[in-house]
This record gives C-alpha cells, sequence and structure tokens, in this order.
C-alpha cells in the first residue's frame, strides 16, 4: 500500500511541474520561459525539478505528451459509442481533436514554435510515429464499420488508415505553408476552404464513400488559428496535427 501512496505522490508532483510549464508557455513563450520561472510558479526547488525532467525540453515534451495523451483518451472514449455511425465517427475523430486544441489555443500557439524547430525533428517523428501507431487502429476499425454499413467500399480498411493518416500529415504541412506564406490577392479563407475540399475529395475516392458525403475538416475552425486576439504571449502559429491527430503538435 505504502508503495502505491508513493507512486500517486511521484505523479502528482511531475504532473504539477508540466501544469507550472504550461501555465508559464502561455504567458511568456518558450523561448522566454526559464526552469526558474516553472520553480517559482510551482514553489518547488531546482533539485526537486531534476529529479523529474533533466532538461527544459525534456519539461515541454512531457507537457506535449501529457496534452496529446488527454486528447487520445478523450477520442478514444468518444468514437467507442455504439450509437454513432461511422461517418460520424470520423468526423468526432478529425474535429474533435481541433475543437480540443482550440481551447488551449494559447498554449499550443505558443508551443508550436519551438515544436517545429530543426533541433526537434527527431523528437516530431518520434511523436508523429506514436500517435499513428495509437490512432491507426482506431482509424481502422471506423473505416471496417463503414464498410459494414455500406458507405465505404475499401477492402483494406486497416491499410486504408494508415494512408489517410499520411494524407492528414501532408495537409498539416499545407495548411502551414498557407499560414506562413500568405498569397496577395487570395483571401486566406478562400485558400484554405479549398485545401480543405482537395482533402475531403482524395478521401473520399480513397475510402470508395460517395460524393460530398465527407467532411471531417472544419475550414472554419483551421481559420480560428489565424486570429491572433488570444495566443498571448506566443508568435503566430496554427495546429497542423492538424489538428494533429498528427502532431497529433503535435504533429503533437
Amino acid at each position: 500500500m505504502a508503495r502505491t501512496v508513493d507512486d500517486a505522490a511521484h505523479a502528482q508532483r511531475r504532473q504539477s511541474f508540466l501544469e507550472a510549464a504550461g501555465r508559464v508557455i502561455e504567458r511568456k513563450g518558450y523561448e522566454q520561459m526559464t526552469v526558474q520561472d516553472v520553480l517559482d510558479d510551482v514553489g518547488q526547488s531546482k533539485g526537486a525539478f531534476y529529479h523529474y525532467f533533466d532538461s527544459k525540453q525534456a519539461l515541454v515534451e512531457g507537457l506535449v505528451g501529457r496534452l496529446s495523451k488527454a486528447i487520445f483518451t478523450h477520442l478514444e472514449q468518444r468514437v467507442s459509442a455504439p450509437d454513432l455511425s461511422a461517418l460520424d465517427k470520423l468526423t468526432c475523430l478529425f474535429r474533435e481533436s481541433s475543437q480540443l486544441k482550440l481551447e488551449r489555443k494559447g498554449l499550443w500557439s505558443a508551443l508550436l514554435p519551438m515544436w517545429l524547430s530543426d533541433g526537434n525533428a527527431a523528437v516530431r517523428e518520434r511523436a508523429s510515429s506514436q500517435v499513428r501507431e495509437r490512432m491507426t487502429p482506431v482509424l481502422g476499425q471506423i473505416i471496417a464499420q463503414g464498410v459494414t454499413e455500406g458507405v465505404f467500399t475499401t477492402q483494406y480498411p486497416h491499410q486504408v488508415a494508415r494512408m489517410i493518416f499520411v494524407m492528414l500529415e501532408d495537409f498539416g504541412h499545407v495548411f502551414m505553408d498557407l499560414l506562413t506564406t500568405p498569397a496577395p490577392g487570395h483571401p486566406d479563407h478562400a485558400r484554405v476552404e479549398q485545401a480543405v475540399a482537395a482533402y475531403h475529395e482524395t478521401l473520399e475516392r480513397v475510402l470508395g464513400a460517395p460524393t460530398g458525403s465527407l467532411h471531417p475538416l472544419d475550414a472554419a475552425d483551421l481559420m480560428a488559428w489565424l486570429d491572433r486576439s488570444d495566443t498571448g504571449a506566443a508568435a503566430p502559429a496554427a495546429h497542423a496535427e492538424t489538428a494533429t491527430v498528427s502532431g497529433l503538435a503535435a504533429q503533437v
């Protein structure tokens, strides 16, 4: 019993550092945050911090992992509902991921510049792989259900699930380009809508779904990332995990 209590206390103390890091990053941004800022926020010693994390970057990786895990858990619970159709589950998987990130838009926006830095390429790839391995089976089950319901016609639901995640990652790169390279004379909203429409058309063809039946990405949610009014100290950014189910920053 004592060991169980110790484990719980250990997890709680570690979580307190992660929560403090989230507050500081949202207020000051990643680059301006120091380990001392986190210690001041949580009221702990430097020795206690290094018992859980060996660096500032390790702390932020832990924070991203915690945020992503909460989103995954929510999505898995939602799409396991027996009363939802495959089309509803697919929409839920994409849109609720985006909406949950929008609820912490200031924090995700503050994290993204650091996450996309050249020095984090290996970390991003590892995170993307973890997302893929966790969520691909869920998506495969949804596709298999859609085949049973007669709305999808693919013979390879689980293989197609992996392809869809690759497509989603590519959409994330396209979306980031739209955000970071404005085109004069081309309204952002129209460019985002065109990118979303192209993804939906391709998704329908891959799944063998009826034309116009799939709308899992919401252009309005994506456009919300262009509103810099509530991103705090963070640099302008958007979440491409796109709604990272694959960044999920996350690629996260």
